[in-house]
């Protein structure tokens, strides 16, 4: 038996007091600070709730429908109530205590959902995860809990810098909400809207141009209509274009800069500018000298419209700018009254280039040369511009030989005289030439062309002839007996007679001969059935036809002159 055998077991302690009360309510304790601290965190970090009013809850569900800002998740839809007289929905969203600063007056609200627009398709991330809402925080203002939701998402966001100009048009045209601005084939703004002018006779377009492109935008800027399909038609034919697909579907703004223009300030904000139909009217606008004329015409100006071109030589110096039609009660007269605008800028001034000349003084000088070309025999006339429209242009040219008739009574405007057009010239003269037709007695040389082969006819077949020929014949014949019997030596002195005589007669013989072949060939010409007579009672019946013709022909154009280029219909 060992030592460690006879040795008693240790006894146990037992401890009293309040250490192993708290040893059993530690573990809970615990817990419950764990979980009131997490309440007190939650309460703490919770956002606000904020309603936010729309037509209709299309594609939102409580619960699942998030509230975002760049991509990324601040909040969440609770739930939707229905707002009394049909004022809409109201969507409860709860905002992440992280997002509370964006909640100002300023902020913008809108639903993402996929559509397709003449601008594209937005949108389509939605297709898979939902509709969601979407926020602008915009810049500062007062806290705010009820917003009104946005129809349609905004075109630009608070994201974007740059500048808004106004654009002035007569037209709406087919510029809508998002339309693109465009500059040298960069999209760098967009059209946020529009709205009808004050003095409600054009229409205020609200344009936004990004940083840095706004920097391009001068107070000589243009802008223009670059939107849709473009249609010229000129003597070389018609030609249709557009700027591009996206500007032929949706429209398009574009601008750019003159080179003149280009030491101008920079446009600020508000700054108003006129936005052109299109390219054309932009590239005509930096004509802003402008003369009017008057010219009147007595003719059909059917064809002519107002901005037709005027052109002297070929070039393009103007443009109609009204027709009107005027009546002399007094005379028992019209006339077509015709304002052009020259426009002088166009007409450029030689000189050695020693002296320099100011904006005024080349204005003035150019005046002087159109009043110059017209007291030289300047005038002008209806021309075609293009045979297939059938539209008319204003043709100026120096015609010194022609007498300038002046019709105006008024002087408000300088009058340019006025021609005949080239139609009007060919119907005159087609007119002149049925007049000298009409003249001719073709009755009358008829009947005596007729009656003049009549007797010819009558005196070849009436015998007479026939009998004098023979008369001839025997004359002839009794002539060489008498010439037989003479005796050469009776007579020595009469022998170079006789030789004398039978050589008269011979050549008497040879033309009775050759009269009779004549009036025999007369005879076969001008019988019943021959062809000389056909062709001359055909001659005759064919220019009886030509002169009715001719006077037919006359009176047609007399009534349609524009029948001459475009054909008759």
């Amino acid at each position: 038996m060992t030592e460690t055998d006879n040795q008693e077991p240790p006894k146990a302690k037992v401890r009293r007091g309040y250490a192993s009360l708290m040893s059993i309510w530690l573990v809970p304790i615990i817990a419950l600070g764990v979980a009131a601290f997490l309440i007190v965190k939650t309460f703490v970090e919770k956002g606000q709730e904020i309603s936010i009013t729309f037509e209709n809850a299309e594609g939102m569900e409580p619960g699942k429908t998030l509230l975002k800002y760049k991509d990324v998740n601040i909040g969440q839809l609770s739930r939707i109530d229905i707002l009394d007289d049909d004022k809409g929905v109201s969507l409860v969203v709860e905002v992440d205590k992280v997002a509370d600063k964006y909640l100002t007056e300023t902020a913008r609200f809108w639903i993402v959902s996929p559509k397709i627009g003449l601008q594209g398709i937005t949108g389509l991330q939605t297709i898979l995860s939902g509709s969601f809402i979407e926020i602008d925080p915009g810049e500062g203002g007062e806290k705010k809990k009820q917003f009104n939701g946005l129809a349609t998402p905004p075109v630009i966001t608070s994201n974007d810098k740059g500048t808004e100009f106004i654009l002035s048009t007569g037209k709406l045209s087919n510029i809508d909400r998002g339309t693109p601005i465009i500059y040298k084939g960069l999209q760098v703004g967009k059209v946020l809207g529009y709205q009808l002018a004050k003095d409600n006779h054009a229409v205020d377009l609200f344009a936004f141009v990004k940083a840095p492109f706004d920097a391009l935008v001068l107070e000589g800027t243009n802008f223009w209509n670059a939107g849709g399909v473009n249609i010229s038609v000129s003597t070389s034919g018609v030609e249709v274009g557009a700027e591009s697909l996206q500007s032929l579907i949706a429209g398009a703004v574009e601008f750019d800069t003159l080179k003149i223009y280009e030491n101008t300030f920079k446009a600020e904000k508000g700054h108003q500018f006129k936005l052109y139909d299109n390219v054309a009217a932009k590239n005509n606008a930096k004509y802003t000298e402008k003369v009017v004329y008057i010219m009147y015409f007595d003719g059909s100006v059917s064809g002519l419209a107002v901005g037709a071109s005027v052109e002297f030589k070929g070039i393009k110096i103007g443009g109609v700018r009204n027709i009107a039609l005027e009546i002399d009660e007094e005379n028992k007269k019209y006339y077509i009254p015709v304002l052009i605008e020259i426009e002088p800028q166009r007409i450029n001034l030689t000189d050695d280039g020693t002296k320099i000349l100011s904006v005024v003084e080349a204005g003035k000088l150019r005046r002087q040369v159109v009043s110059g070309l017209i007291h030289r025999g300047l005038k002008g006339k209806l021309k075609s511009s293009n045979f297939l429209t059938g539209q008319l242009i204003i043709d100026l040219d120096l015609i010194p030989d022609k007498p300038a008739v002046y019709v105006a009574k008024s002087k408000k405007y300088p009058e340019i005289p006025t021609v005949p057009t080239d139609i009007d010239e060919i119907t005159n003269s087609v007119a002149q030439l049925v007049a000298k037709f009409e003249k001719i007695p073709i009755d009358e040389l008829g009947i005596s062309l007729t009656n003049t082969v009549e007797g010819i006819d009558k005196f070849i077949n009436s015998g007479d002839l026939q009998a004098m020929i023979k008369e001839y014949t025997k004359l002839a014949v009794s002539v060489q007996v008498i010439a037989k019997n003479v005796s050469s030596e009776t007579l020595p002195g009469f022998n170079m007679t006789l030789d004398e005589t039978r050589g008269a007669v011979k050549k008497v013989d040879a033309t009775l001969v050759a009269a009779q072949r004549l009036f025999s060939n007369a005879n076969s010409l001008i019988a019943d059935g021959s062809p000389l007579k056909y062709d001359l009672t055909v001659m005759l019946q064919e220019l009886a036809a030509a002169s009715r013709a001719v006077r037919g022909l006359a009176d047609f154009l007399e009534r349609n002159p524009s029948s001459l280029i475009s054909g008759k219909r």
